[in-house]
């Protein structure tokens, strides 16, 4: 266990190092980078929604990839988790464990061949973890978040009492990610043949943090929204790491957020 800690760390130390020097290989390189098809696409459109563009069996062709510094919060629970590790984290709770908060990820801007549109990739940092179980279990948090999203906008809109009450009140929605298998990479350092990633439509140039370590600025809806998902689920279940942007008409958009879950009680533990 301790070697696969002591590896993990550096995956990330060497994600973290080595970003500038890839960002500067990549451009120097000209015309597609990634073939992906899209092999996972479990979240549907709806109120909670903001829609992924792409639909299972697509294929999609990235080129032009590149890191956004303004998108650097997206790594930030990883770093977080490798400190916690180490026992330098100072933090007024239990920092949440598993693969979700502790695997190191890459995000990367791209955009999709022949078109304007620019997408949000993420991948593992190590090509060896790149794979549809992890991808699958990224994607189903987002689906969660979504499902509560998709409550909570219709209680700001029907009730007196919440945040921005009206038709017209902002709302939440989850930028819906799908996961993709590599049909072919110019870029094996950032995902080879075979592999899964994801892309997701995210349309902003910055990611802000809203509900992560208690040190973010107090943002009401999703604060309001953090609340709501505790409540309705009687606190078997919590966001965790909301983070994305907000709108001009005050919608609040998430990206990758996290479910914390509660253990369930089995016949074992009776």
């Amino acid at each position: 266990m301790g070697s696969a800690l002591s590896s993990c760390q550096n995956v990330l130390e060497a994600t973290l190092q080595q970003d500038e020097e890839m960002s500067s290989a990549l451009a120097s390189q000209f015309g597609p980078q990634l073939l992906l098809r899209v092999d996972a696409a479990p979240i549907r459109d709806g109120p909670g929604v903001h829609p992924n563009p792409f639909r299972l069996t697509d294929e999609i062709t990235l080129e032009a990839l590149e890191f956004v510094r303004a998108w650097s919060p997206l790594t930030w629970r990883y770093d977080r988790s490798s400190r916690a590790r180490r026992g330098d984290l100072k933090c007024s709770f239990p920092w949440p464990q598993g693969e979700r908060f502790s695997l190191p990820h890459v995000f990367m801007r791209a955009r999709v061949e022949g078109t304007g549109r620019l997408v949000l990739l993420q991948a593992a940092a190590s090509p060896d973890e790149q794979s549809m179980e992890r991808v699958v279990s990224s994607i189903n948090d987002s689906k969660e978040v979504a499902y509560h999203a998709s409550n909570f906008n219709k209680y700001t809109a029907e009730s007196p009492h919440a945040p921005g009450y009206g038709h017209d009140a902002p709302s939440i929605r989850v930028c819906a990610p799908v996961g993709c298998r590599v049909l072919d990479s110019r870029i094996p350092q950032v995902a080879r043949k075979g592999s899964v990633v994801t892309v997701t439509d995210y349309p902003a140039n910055e990611v802000v943090k809203f509900a992560f370590d208690g040190s973010e600025e107090f943002s009401e809806l999703p604060q309001s929204f953090f609340h709501h998902v505790a409540w309705a689920t009687g606190g078997s279940s919590m966001v965790f790491d909301l983070q994305g942007a907000e709108t001009d008409t005050g919608d609040v958009l998430l990206v990758d957020p996290c479910v914390l879950r509660s253990q369930q009680v089995g016949m074992t533990d009776l």
